[in-house]
């Protein structure tokens, strides 16, 4: 039999099951995608029309998530199964059949690279709701990283910022494995000394190691090697507020991370904490057109509960025109006038 590979990589077929699910809100299964080590395994050879190919997608995944899913793992299964007939559509002679998932074997070098942080950990280093972007950079750079972080916020973004973000008590190598373990995404702004650090190409190789989006900013100087084939954005740290809009914008346009952005989008304009925010808010949910209904629904809630919503220019007139009224608006209820005594 020929030694074929599948001709899409396996990283870029996970990646793309995992995007499906997170938009059908089936977080157990992203969940094991996201933390699987993926291979495909060629089973059968059919030297019909030029030849073609079976394979099984086998996903190994840590233990504790193995554990949770095993009382219905042919279900699961089956849900990643079905959707691999997407891929066959493509490459007709790679029939993809099935998918498999098994627990990583205990003393596998594999154990460990890529156990899923808790959700208390988690929330330890990012507030819920917001999209979790790792900055590398230069510790030079601090203050200017600071600002960007406090623009960041104002789109929904949760800025990874190794000397703010860490405790003093903790020790900061492992909070900062764990950002990179736990993040949507990594931004690493090339200064012209990006390279003299110890930890900044570190860090982007385990953005690229886990298959998580990695952007480049260009900030003086090219990107340089696995870093230097993706395009950058090109700014100036100088001006946090147009770096931040860059960032978003990137990040909501990008398939990997488009549904994780469209969220914390969602939840930055529910919290909107100024008029100025709210506005600015409006205008980009304004072009955001795949919104599940839930997310509809809790900002039309928000522009009736947050005062910074309700009273903010156009806000609240903008988010009913384009995805309804409240159900239960106070401009339904009677005027006191109409009120008998």
């Amino acid at each position: 039999m020929p030694e074929p590979g599948f001709p899409k990589p396996v990283a870029e077929v996970v990646m793309t099951l995992a995007d499906i699910f997170r938009h059908q809100r089936r977080t157990e299964v992203v969940e094991i995608l996201e933390n699987a080590h993926a291979h495909f395994d060629n089973t059968e050879y059919d030297n019909w029309n030029g030849g073609t190919y079976t394979w099984v997608l086998r996903l190994e995944v840590p233990v504790p998530i193995f554990a949770s899913v095993e009382s219905h793992l042919a279900r699961i299964e089956k849900e990643i199964s079905d959707k691999l007939t997407y891929f066959d559509r493509e490459h007709p002679n790679d029939h993809l059949a099935q998918a498999t998932i098994t627990p990583i074997i205990s003393g596998s070098p594999l154990l460990g690279q890529r156990i899923a942080p808790s959700e208390v950990e988690v929330r330890r280093l990012w507030p819920e709701g917001y999209f979790r972007l790792f900055i590398s950079h230069v510790s030079k750079h601090k203050a200017a990283v600071s600002k960007l972080k406090d623009e960041l916020q104002s789109f929904g973004i949760s800025a990874f910022v190794a000397h703010e973000a860490i405790q003093p008590s903790l020790e900061w190598q492992k909070e900062i494995e764990l950002a990179l373990r736990s993040m949507h995404a990594l931004a690493a702004l090339i200064t012209p000394d990006f390279h003299e650090s110890s930890w900044t190409d570190q860090e982007i190789g385990w953005g690229f190691g886990r298959g998580t989006l990695v952007l480049p900013v260009r900030l003086g100087v090219d990107p340089y090697g696995f870093a230097g084939k993706v395009q950058a954005i090109s700014a100036d740290l100088g001006n946090p507020e147009t770096l931040a809009k860059f960032l978003f914008s990137t990040l909501l346009l990008n398939s990997q991370t488009h549904g994780e952005m469209r969220r914390a989008l969602v939840t930055a304009f529910c919290n909107s904490g100024s008029y100025i925010q709210s506005i600015m808010l409006r205008d980009l949910v304004a072009e955001v057109t795949d919104f599940t209904d839930s997310e509809k629904q809790m900002m039309i809630d928000a522009c009736e509960q947050n005062d910074q919503l309700v009273n903010a220019y156009k806000v609240a007139e903008t988010i009913y025109s384009k995805f309804g009224k409240p159900k239960k608006s106070k401009a339904n209820l009677p005027d006191v006038d109409d009120v008998p005594f």
